[in-house]
């Protein structure tokens, strides 16, 4: 697994969906949630470009001011990443998306788009969200990746990174030109992939 984290799904809503890791984890290996508290939170939201600093700087005082509202938003996000996780790496193995999962996307797109004006900007039209205050703001955008991502991407591609004894389990787009990626990040799973080929080649020499 990266460490530290890295934004490495290639889609906003399976970068969510990696925030804990690894994902298929062995009795002797505990995941880590990136996503310890809410300020977590607003930093992910910062790095993944889903929420500007002017709105992160409007959260981080809500949060001092209502800290019960927090975890409470903090719940609700990660039940959204489950849901996410279930989609999508059922998806990545072939399988039928559990219809629970499915109703909780559909669900929060639908909340999500309630908040969303449709706006003019430089390059075009695109969504703006309000209201800028309202902590489950950080969860539209991840909810719209997921919902248009189900619609239209290219399921092929939605990959499950296994890494070297399984239990890695991060998800992503794989856009390499042959569709052949398999690993979440070469600085990780795919560099120990490496060094062991490489151990064995030395070995067999």
């Amino acid at each position: 697994m990266p460490e530290p984290l890295e934004h490495i799904g290639g889609l906003v809503c399976l970068d969510f969906a990696n925030t804990v890791g690894p994902r298929r984890t062995r009795p002797d290996k505990d995941a880590h949630d990136h996503l310890a508290d809410f300020a977590s939170l607003i930093e992910w939201s910062t790095a993944a470009g889903t929420i500007g600093a002017n709105r992160a700087g409007l959260l981080r005082k809500r949060v001092r001011r209502d800290a019960e509202a927090a975890w409470g938003a903090l719940s609700r996000a990660k039940q959204l990443r489950e849901a996410i996780y279930a989609v999508f790496a059922a998806i990545a193995q072939g399988d039928e998306p559990p219809g629970q999962a499915l109703t909780h996307l559909q669900q929060a797109y639908a909340e999500a788009m309630r908040h969303a004006d449709l706006i003019s900007t430089p390059t075009g039209l695109d969504w703006n969200w309000s209201p800028r205050g309202e902590l489950d703001c950080v969860l539209w955008p991840v909810a719209r990746s997921a919902v248009e991502t189900a619609i239209s991407a290219d399921f092929d591609r939605i990959k499950e990174c296994l890494g070297h004894d399984g239990s890695c389990g991060w998800l992503f787009y794989d856009t390499s030109k042959n569709g052949s990626r398999r690993w979440c990040s070469m600085s990780a799973c795919g560099t120990w992939e490496k060094t062991s080929r490489r151990g064995s080649t030395s070995r067999k020499g």
